[in-house]
Order: structure tokens, then C-alpha cells, then sequence
């Protein structure tokens, strides 16, 4: 059988902050169609591994790919061409309180010169497609709960139809209940647009729940990297120390400020 070409692929990546390595040495392939998810704690580089791809942060070494194409370096319009592709939930939603909830999930789409009334349409849509109701896009985000807030997150994020979503921490600060209607929404919305998801979170939970494949950063550097259903049988002592939330182990956390 033909290798397919991986949709995300990052090779040797390294990035530092003065003298601080925050990512040494990191290799990830994502495949297209298909869910992978970054787990790790806080500070490991989850955030900076996904800044590094969206073009936010250069890289000091190594190479990262979309589609076979690197993407380093890319001038503004060329980078923009390869934005269009991709979609975010942030982990805060991230949204704009100055404008309604249909112009926030449509708010690409009005940077790109699609009529008002398509636009709105295009937003009530995929409000619908995250459980929320037509009369949800008139109001303000401050109008929201944190629940209705990652939804319309979603939303934004899927608006344009994109061939990759990524996903920061998406179930922070929601309760149990709500953190697995949005992981929910997440598989549901990634399977209906056949798009090519990455994740980072330390919700084992939710990790589980949306991820194909589920990867481990330690030290820079992706340490596991498997099915998800083979996590808790992973005989990886660091990802068995983190998935299990114990303090003794191969991590070391600082318990005292």
C-alpha cells in the first residue's frame, strides 16, 4: 500500500527563548482525515509547537510542512493562502465583544468580502451546527455562557469550511457535562467536513474523546505517539506518570512556590 503524505508534518523543530529550549528537536506527523492530539503540561511547548505552524513564531531550526509544502518563510499573501485552510477554536473563544455572535462566527468570511446577508446566513448555519438557535447570533458575547462561548468558538472556527482545525485546550474552565457536549460537537463537526484536526490539551478526557492518535511533549521533544485507545496501556513511564496525575514519577513538579 502507498504511504499517503502526511497534512501536517514538523521535523526536527526547534524553538528557544533566550536561554530557555521550549521546543528541541520535535518531529510530528498529522494525517490527512484524521485527529491527532498533544498532551503535555503546562509550558511544555503545546502552545508554541501550534504558533510555529499557524506561521505566529519562526521556528530556529528544523521544517514545517502543509500539504508537502513548507511554510516557513512564506511572504504575507502566500501565508494567507495557507490560513484559509485552517480553522481555530482558541481556548478562551478568543471572541470580539464589540460585535454580535453571527459577525464573530462570521468574521473571516466578512474579511474576505462575502456579502452581509451570506455571511449571516453562512453563521446561522453553523450556530445550527453547534446547537445554537438563529436568535443566539444577535447577541453579544457578553450575553453568553462559557459553554455557549466555546460553541460559538466552534463555529467561527468550521465557518469557512476548513481542511484543518486546531484546537487549543478546548474544554478548559467548562464543567464535566458541558466539556463533553463540546467534545462531542468537536468529533461531529470534524467528521461532517472530513478536515484534519490537531488538539492540545492536558484533558485526558477530552483527548481521548476527539483524538485518532494521541502524542506526548516532554522536554521539547514528542516522547509517545500512538492510537488513542493505547494511551493508558502505554508502558512510557512519563505518560503513564501524566495521564494518571501522580506527582511521583520521572516528572518533576514543583511543589512549593
Amino acid at each position: 500500500m502507498t504511504e499517503t503524505r502526511p497534512k501536517i508534518s514538523l521535523k526536527d523543530v526547534h524553538k528557544a527563548f533566550g536561554p530557555k529550549v521550549v521546543l528541541d528537536g520535535l518531529d510530528l506527523d498529522v494525517a490527512e482525515g484524521r485527529s491527532m492530539v498533544v498532551i503535555g503540561g503546562s509550558g511544555v511547548g503545546k502552545s508554541v509547537m501550534l504558533k510555529c505552524i499557524l506561521g505566529l513564531l519562526t521556528p530556529d531550526s528544523g521544517s514545517v510542512e502543509i500539504d508537502g509544502v513548507s511554510v516557513l518563510g512564506l511572504l504575507s499573501g502566500e501565508r494567507d493562502r495557507v490560513n484559509r485552510k485552517i480553522g481555530m477554536l482558541f481556548q478562551g473563544a478568543a471572541l470580539f465583544d464589540s460585535l454580535p455572535v453571527w459577525e464573530n462566527v462570521a468574521f473571516r468570511l466578512l474579511s474576505d468580502g462575502t456579502d452581509r446577508d451570506e455571511a449571516r446566513e453562512i453563521a446561522v448555519r453553523k450556530l445550527a451546527q453547534v446547537g445554537l438557535r438563529r436568535n443566539v447570533g444577535h447577541l453579544s458575547p457578553a450575553d453568553l455562557s462559557g459553554g455557549m462561548r466555546k460553541r460559538v468558538g466552534l463555529a467561527r472556527a468550521i465557518a469557512g469550511d476548513p481542511e484543518i482545525i486546531f484546537f487549543d485546550e478546548p474544554t478548559t474552565g467548562l464543567d464535566p457535562i458541558m466539556s463533553g457536549v463540546i467534545n462531542e460537537l468537536i468529533v461531529s463537526c470534524v467528521k461532517e467536513l472530513g478536515a484534519t484536526a490537531l488538539s492540545i490539551t492536558h484533558d485526558m478526557a477530552s483527548a481521548q474523546k476527539i483524538g485518532d492518535r494521541i502524542a506526548m511533549i516532554y522536554n521539547g521533544r514528542i516522547i509517545w505517539n500512538g492510537p488513542a485507545d493505547e494511551v493508558a496501556g502505554s508502558d512510557n513511564e512519563l505518560v503513564e506518570q501524566f495521564i494518571n496525575g501522580r506527582t511521583a514519577g520521572p516528572i518533576q513538579m514543583a511543589l512549593r512556590a
